[in-house]
């Protein structure tokens, strides 16, 4: 029993939750998906923390020229790590009959204003 409290409390020290200021998306962009099918987005997201981000769950928002929301992409991350002030891209597609793939295929990223909301993150 104390061989399990202790390792339960080391596992909670070494993985913190941080704060929506720890990461910021410093960049995006709209593309085809494989085979030109379907559309995705990739964005880049540096870590503005001291320590490792590991992983993270977040919305990646966008509105239109308009001001008008556009889409809204629940993101899931288990697999960030990215060291403390170093950015990673990575893409994300969604399903090839969605709206949203299609909106990501036609249209170019620079005419959309896309932020991160809800934002929940793994340090290390």
């Amino acid at each position: 029993m104390k061989k399990t409290l202790l390792t339960l409390a080391a596992t909670i020290a070494i993985a913190t939750s941080a704060s929506a200021n720890d990461i910021q998306m410093i960049g995006y962009e709209f593309g085809s998906g494989e085979y030109d099918m379907g559309g995705k987005i990739t964005v880049n997201i540096k870590n503005l923390s001291n320590k490792e981000v590991v992983a993270g769950k977040y919305n990646i928002v966008c509105d239109d020229a308009f001001g008008d929301r556009a889409l809204t992409m629940k993101i899931k991350d288990t697999s960030m790590n990215i060291a403390p002030g170093a950015s990673n891209k990575s893409s994300w597609v969604p399903n090839m009959f969605s709206k949203m793939a299609t909106l990501l295929k036609n249209n170019d990223a620079k005419n959309f204003d896309c932020k991160l909301e809800d934002i929940k993150v793994i340090l290390n």
